[in-house]
């Protein structure tokens, strides 16, 4: 069996009604529990977690799609109906109707989280772009201040050649006093 019979379980029974993205198996005890996250065909999330089960995990997955999609689509009194007889190993309406409001909270913190998650790949995408931009700037900006420098090395070496020997004038880079002043 194993989980992709579960999942297959559930997304036949689904009918293309729900996108699930988990399925996990846990046991409590001697008995079983099913977590699926997924989405709605209309974009709403779901997160349920069964009541402690003890029979086939496939017909639980296959009954958990059902009762998703019962409960997204206003199953009878907002809560989905159990498809068999309430024993020992399976639970009743009243369990049911309590993991189905955990699942409606878990599944608006998802719708939570996935809007959050979008905003962060968006503002990581702008701060890429921002800091290529920047490197470019930076770089330009380098060679600006680079051609500067040659330009005053080059005003340099053209006003002591033609200085005549005299001392150099305070804008070429040496002292504002003539030697010998004080």
């Amino acid at each position: 069996m194993g989980m992709a019979g579960v999942r297959a379980a559930f997304r036949d029974a689904a009918q293309g009604l729900l996108r699930l993205e988990h399925a996990g198996l846990a046991y409590r005890g001697n008995a079983q529990v099913l977590s699926l996250t997924g989405w709605h065909d209309d974009g709403m999330p779901f997160a349920v977690v069964t009541a402690p089960f003890a029979g086939d995990v496939l017909e639980r997955a296959r009954q958990a799609a059902r009762d998703i999609i019962a409960a997204h689509d206003g199953g009878p009194s907002g809560a989905p109906a159990p498809s068999v007889t309430p024993d020992a190993s399976t639970p009743t309406l009243r369990r049911d109707s309590t993991m189905s409001q955990k699942g409606s909270g878990l599944a608006r913190l998802m719708g939570g989280l996935k809007n959050l998650d979008a905003n962060a790949d968006a503002l990581a995408s702008r701060l890429e772009t921002a800091l290529a931009a920047m490197t470019t700037e930076m770089a330009t900006t380098t060679q600006i201040v680079g051609n500067v420098e040659q330009s005053a090395a080059d005003l340099q070496a053209v006003n002591r050649l033609y200085s005549n020997g005299a001392p150099p004038l305070p804008s070429s880079g040496g002292s504002s006093a003539p030697s010998g002043t004080s």
